[in-house]
């Protein structure tokens, strides 16, 4: 008993002492098996898409990049040597016992939150660091907290790369020496360029990913993450039956049930068994220096083709009826096993980083109409069959200009969001936002405690400016006599424009980059809701077509740089029941390649006319009047002209006109009014604001015998209100009149000349953009300076 006891304790002693040829794939083997991984993962993808990490695994932390850490971390978990003792397991054993007498099974070290020396680089770790990455305040801090968990994700991948080794998964510590991987580690370092070739194609062998439906519940509180059935899968008993070779099986399975290590061949596990061997072969050829037997194997799992050598005793043996005895393995053997397990490392591995960074959720950070100080943050999950529920909290965070970010109040909430669901919040924003970042914990598919996140920025705002919009085609200019006798004569002139055929036009502009275009992702035209039946208007970009609107991924054009609008209408209204529905675009809206939308309202002509009059008359009296003879015949000459033009605003009310929608006009006092354009300068003459009526034509009453007088009245996009003034933005007019009248005798009495009529010249008008509060609210909310300037109607 006391042998036994001083046996044990001696062993024990020399095994923590010997404990470094413990470890699996040596250290650098395993760091090279960890940078294949990430790049066969979709991990550089991710990080620039989902996390905003523009060089995505490239980045450099510490002077190591993403990737590097991931091998950092690989080779790292077995210093100190110790550790090396929680990277085995034994799939037909209970994993409480899985990992053997001196150390944990890796499927709990993987997932453990205490780990000793060396530090704690569990699965937990690396969730908790992701978070960290999401939200601490300082760049810095969360730059390292990208590394940490790339590092933590490299240790726990360590534990799956172990269990491609078969000493890992049969009980075999290889206290001294494991041939299997001395031999993988002699390919690696070898100065030999065949040997290290030989070794290189191990890696770029193909990979086998494991299956989405092997990360089911463990039921284990002590590895409740799924990433154990990468391990584990809880399903091979030992025998054919349930011996599996595919993407569902734990690799821990497929290693122990398909391979063999120095010290258990056809020992102590059910398999593999002899019986799967097939005939013999020599190679090299016979009567060739180093020759030997192999044995393949044929049945019960993937093909070897040298599975075992015959070794020195292996006709002695069997002559003494022990089958089992006298096989060897060597370095034939071990490269054929390596090219089935390598390639199943870096797949496992390849899948670990895949299922840690996934994430199937969006979110969107929009105004809430009517309400300039609010926004809606929506969360959705598409309905991909594949989707996973998501329960728990989503918290969103602001990122600032100089990169810190913080929670933003009220944008947070507490749910579970299933297949095609979708959640939302209303929250106050905060100003110069440089990202979005909405930071996921919970319950993930079947991941208990998981972490995802996205990150959003906002990159360079970018906006249509207009410049102006004018009439295609020629004035219409009509002269008609409505009158001509003896004694009267009337004659018009109308002067119209045709408000169907417009032309408006800009550019694109940004505060933040000298090639707003090259940060397009969509353009398009936005019409009324109303509105039905083919779209005539057509946008050109750098004059080029676009139809309605353009899109990036369907264009050639790289960075365009101006735009165009055409209308082409059969009426500028359409609609039904005495509804006006505009058939012109209210909007024209830019997106950019991360998501930021902006609406520019556009304003077009409504219509535009002006009218001249001339008339003349002479008119006898009728006897008995009370003039006397002398002053019986009337001639008369009037003259009058009228100027008057509507204009139609994108962001106005239905019909377009600038009312609110309790029908209420804004003084002229007014900060801003329900469109966001304010005329500028002189129409006619008259200054905008202009509300007045001067003068009247009733001078030429009784019997005066000659008279002249003149009327105006002038509204410059304004009207009379009640306590004054007040803005009538999309209506300019001005009418004026003349009358000349002289009295004769009866038999004097001739039609006087009125000469022509003159209508006035269709005038250029200026508006000045003027963005209202909720435009204002969303520049300020991603720190970008709308640009001032004024738009020209002609």
């Amino acid at each position: 008993m006391a042998y036994r006891f001083w046996f044990t304790v001696t062993a024990y002693a020399g095994l923590l002492m010997a404990v470094a040829p413990a470890e699996s794939y040596a250290p650098f083997t395993h760091g090279d098996l960890g940078a294949i991984a990430v790049d066969r993962s979709n991990l550089d993808t991710i990080l620039r898409s989902q996390y905003g990490v523009e060089s995505g695994a490239s980045l450099v932390i510490g002077g190591q990049a993403i990737r590097r850490w991931v091998a950092i971390g690989a080779t790292r978990e077995d210093s100190p040597p110790t550790r090396s003792l929680n990277h085995f397991h034994n799939p037909l054993l209970p994993w409480a016992d899985a990992g053997g007498l001196l150390g944990q099974s890796s499927v709990y070290w993987q997932q453990g939150p205490d780990q000793g020396a060396g530090g704690t680089w569990s699965w937990p770790v690396a969730r908790q660091r992701l978070y960290d990455f999401l939200t601490l305040p300082s760049p810095a801090a969360r730059e390292q907290a990208l590394a940490d968990t790339a590092r933590a994700l490299g240790q726990v991948m360590h534990m799956i790369q172990d269990a491609a080794s078969p000493a890992h998964t049969r009980d075999d510590p290889h206290l001294f020496h494991d041939g299997y991987e001395a031999r993988i580690e002699e390919l690696r370092t070898s100065t030999d360029s065949g040997l290290r070739a030989r070794f290189d194609a191990l890696l770029a062998r193909p990979s086998l990913l494991p299956g989405g439906g092997i990360f089911t519940l463990t039921d284990d509180p002590r590895a409740p993450a799924p990433i154990a059935k990468l391990i584990d899968s809880d399903s091979y008993r030992g025998n054919v039956a349930t011996y599996a070779t595919g993407a569902l099986a734990g690799l821990a399975e497929y290693t122990n049930g398909g391979y063999v290590s120095d010290d258990t061949i056809f020992l102590g596990f059910p398999l593999p068994r002899r019986e799967s061997l097939g005939a013999p072969i020599v190679d090299p050829e016979p009567n060739t220096p180093g020759a030997r037997r192999y044995f393949p194997k044929e049945r019960d799992g993937d093909s070897i083709t040298h599975f075992v050598a015959e070794g020195a005793l292996y006709e002695r043996l069997l002559s003494r009826g022990q089958s089992l005895g006298g096989f060897i393995l060597d370095d034939r053997v071990y490269e054929d096993y390596a090219a089935q397990l390598v390639p199943r490392a870096v797949g496992y591995s390849t899948g670990l980083l895949d299922y840690f960074f996934r994430g199937n959720f969006d979110f969107t950070v929009e105004p809430v109409n009517g309400d300039p100080d609010r926004r809606i943050l929506t969360i959705s999950i598409p309905p991909d069959p594949v989707a996973e529920t998501m329960d728990g909290t989503f918290a969103l965070y602001a990122e600032d200009r100089d990169g810190v970010r913080a929670p933003i109040p009220g944008a947070s909430l507490t749910t579970t969001l299933g297949r095609g669901g979708f959640a939302q919040a209303l929250f106050t924003p905060v100003a110069g936002v440089r990202a979005y970042v909405l930071a996921f914990r919970g319950s993930l598919g079947r991941e208990p405690d998981a972490v995802t996140g996205k990150v959003k920025p906002m990159g360079a705002v970018v906006l249509a400016v207009q410049a102006m919009v004018e009439f295609i085609g020629g004035e219409e200019r009509a002269t008609v006599t409505d009158v001509d006798n003896a004694s009267a004569l009337i004659v018009t002139e109308r002067r119209s424009r045709d408000e169907r055929r417009q032309r408006a036009s800009g550019t694109f502009v940004s505060s933040a980059t000298s090639e707003p275009g090259s940060h397009l992702k969509r353009v398009g035209l936005e019409f009324d809701s109303r509105g039905v039946g083919v779209r005539v208007a057509r946008l050109l970009l750098d004059d080029i077509d676009a139809g309605i609107a353009w899109n990036r991924d369907d264009s050639m054009l790289e960075s365009p740089s101006r735009w165009e609008i055409r209308l082409d209408l059969e009426e500028f209204y359409g609609g039904i029941a005495g509804v006006l529905v505009p058939n012109a675009p209210r909007f024209l809206v830019v997106e950019t390649l991360e998501g930021v939308k902006i609406k520019t309202p556009l304003i077009w002509w409504r219509s535009a006319t002006s009218l001249g009059e001339a008339r003349s008359l002479a008119e006898t009296a009728a006897s008995g009047t009370a003039c006397p003879p002398e002053l019986r015949c009337d001639e008369v000459v009037s003259r009058s002209a009228l100027l008057h033009g509507l204009v139609f605003f994108g962001d106005g009310n239905g019909e377009g006109r600038d009312a609110a929608s309790s029908g209420q006009r804004q003084p002229l006092s007014a900060v801003h009014t329900a469109v966001g354009f304010i005329p500028t300068g002189a129409v006619a003459g008259h200054a905008v604001g202009t509300v007045e009526q001067v003068g009247n034509l009733n001078c030429f009453a009784g019997c005066v015998q000659t008279a002249a007088c003149a009327t105006r009245t002038v509204s410059i996009f304004a009207d009379s209100g009640a306590e004054g003034p007040v803005w009538k933005k999309e209506e300019f007019s001005v009418s004026s009149g003349s009358l000349v009248g002289v009295r004769k005798p009866t038999n004097a009495c001739a039609r006087p000349s009125a000469g022509a009529p003159e209508a006035p010249e269709i005038p250029q008008l200026r508006f000045r953009r003027d963005y209202l509060p909720a435009e204002l609210s969303r520049f300020n909310e991603l720190g970008a300076t709308p640009p001032e300037h004024e738009i020209t109607l002609r």
